[in-house]
């Protein structure tokens, strides 16, 4: 056992957007460690595989469906981990959707507007409904994205960029319980989104999410790499 496999076994983490992609391969990366999982997705049939997955490489696992673009289901969500844990010793907020691509003047706003809301407005107000359980010490994980704020991914950027600004203000009003605010960007990983995104390209030319969960293990298991970290670059001198 590593050091940080160590720090990670018992640990409470909740994982959001844990039903594929990249929160499916960091929740059966600390199912794999040893944590104890709170998994919570939009697809509960997707999210249960998942799930157990989990449990079957010996974590006790939790599955709780969320809707970041619902204010009631966030915070029964919230009232549902207090009651479940006493504490978490980590957050990672993957959840996300891609919206409308394009110009914004282009582009539904009120599809824009749901894209903004799932992307960083029902994060903030998820991760402050869960403050009171998230413990002193403890990584929280903002999974961000390199279309943050660039052209052309209309209300995808402007909430991504929104979540990294969330981040960076969490950070200091947190500093002083110890707690490690990181925004990680996995670059271009084998999912779903990536496919909706990027249609022409071929998946098998971007590698796996399972290759870029390393840095989100290390934030969890203590270190504080910065207010921002980009995985490819991770491990790299």
């Amino acid at each position: 056992m590593t050091p940080d496999d160590a720090t990670l076994y018992g640990s409470r983490v909740l994982v959001t957007g844990a039903s594929r992609g990249y929160g499916a391969a960091i929740a059966r990366a600390l199912a794999a460690r040893g944590a104890r999982l709170l998994l919570t997705a939009t697809q509960e049939s997707r999210l249960v595989r998942v799930a157990d997955d989990c449990r079957a490489a010996g974590a006790d696992t939790t599955a709780m469906t969320l809707h970041l673009s619902s204010p009631d289901s966030i915070d029964a969500l919230a009232t549902a981990v207090a009651a479940a844990v006493p504490r978490l010793e980590g957050v990672v907020m993957n959840a996300g959707v891609l919206g409308p691509t394009g110009p914004l003047d282009a582009c539904d706003p009120d599809q824009v507007a749901r894209a903004i809301q799932v992307d960083m407005l029902g994060q903030a107000r998820l991760l402050t409904r869960l403050s009171p359980v998230i413990a002193d010490g403890a990584g929280v994980v903002l999974v961000t994205s390199g279309a943050a704020g660039r052209p052309g991914y209309a209300g995808y950027a402007l909430g991504k960029a929104g979540l990294e600004a969330l981040g960076l203000m969490l950070r200091e009003e947190w500093a002083h319980r110890g707690i490690r605010v990181v925004a990680i960007n996995p670059g271009p990983v084998r999912t779903d989104m990536r496919a909706q995104a990027h249609p022409q390209e071929d998946p098998a030319t971007v590698p796996p999410p399972s290759e870029r969960v390393a840095p989100v293990l290390a934030v969890l298991a203590g270190e504080d790499p910065g207010p921002r970290v980009q995985a490819a670059e991770w491990g790299l001198s």
